[in-house]
């Protein structure tokens, strides 16, 4: 778990908790509906108040009715859609490599001829044990 806050709103999220992805993925998907129906052509502010209309829509879907209220605090900036989408997704990046560097000693080794492991490993990044002669 992690702590995700910005403006007054903070909460407690965890990107292994298959309840949080089911909403996340949903808010995902309507954050992309709602982004194809944005004018393209028009004023500026216009085009940038329906894009902080579909982040707003996308907290809301995904925490909670009222939740962009508390994020943005009245203001309708997209460099602060912007932000809090970067917050986000930093967030759930550092979770998941914690996850990863926590749990990658649970994986199975590859096992196989010379060749396999040689071309799993260059996959993989792995550089080869050097054997030093003395």
């Amino acid at each position: 778990m992690s702590l995700f806050k910005f403006g007054d709103f903070e909460t407690e999220v965890d990107f292994t908790d298959v309840d949080f992805l089911t909403d996340l993925e949903y808010a995902q998907e309507k954050l992309e509906e709602d982004v194809s129906k944005v004018p393209r052509t028009g004023k500026t502010a216009e085009i940038f108040k329906a894009q902080c209309q579909c982040y707003f829509n996308f907290f809301d879907t995904l925490f909670g009715a009222g939740t962009h209220e508390a994020m943005f605090q009245g203001r309708t900036s997209y460099k602060l859609c912007l932000e809090a989408g970067e917050k986000l997704s930093e967030c759930e990046n550092k979770q998941v490599e914690n996850f990863f560097e926590k749990y990658d000693q649970y994986n199975v080794q590859q096992h196989g001829n010379r060749q396999q492991i040689r071309h799993y490993n260059k996959q993989q990044g792995k550089k080869r044990k050097q054997h030093y002669n003395r």
